[in-house]
């Protein structure tokens, strides 16, 4: 009994020393959303994986993938996301489907860092603002 409560000490203690203040960890199934904006600078074409707690989009050519940023009021449930787009109808993406997404590329420093540091430390992708998806052509 003793050594079980040594091991949960210790193991409460390392892990508080590992982690960092002010950033918490992703809640399961968590999307990136902000503010719609109505920019299209760029489109790419690829497909979304839910990886590390993190839904990010790959177009299988580029080395790093983009972590999406969606207009406020879109959801993931694991297999979908409901993309919300202001005054159309709600989209459907499917977990693997490929479709077109047209936004822009934004660096984490114009992102506010309260709202984006979980996304920051846990995904390995540069954030892009999702203005508009489509079925790939």
């Amino acid at each position: 009994m003793h050594k079980a409560r040594f091991a949960l000490l210790l193991h409460f203690l390392l892990t508080g020393c590992v982690a960092s203040p002010g950033i918490r960890p992703l809640r399961a199934l968590e999307l990136a959303t902000a503010p719609y904006r109505q920019i299209s600078a760029e489109a790419h074409t690829g497909s979304l994986m839910y990886e590390g707690g993190c839904l990010i989009f790959s177009d299988g050519e580029k080395p790093h993938p983009l972590l999406p940023i969606w207009p406020d009021g879109t959801v993931f449930n694991g297999n979908l996301v409901t993309f919300h787009h202001p005054a159309k109808d709600d989209q459907r993406i499917a977990v693997g489907e490929e479709f077109r997404m047209e936004g822009e590329p934004v660096s984490w420093q114009q992102l506010p860092p309260v709202r984006y540091a979980p996304f920051r430390q846990q995904c390995p992708a540069e954030p892009f603002l999702v203005s508009n998806v489509r079925p790939a052509d």
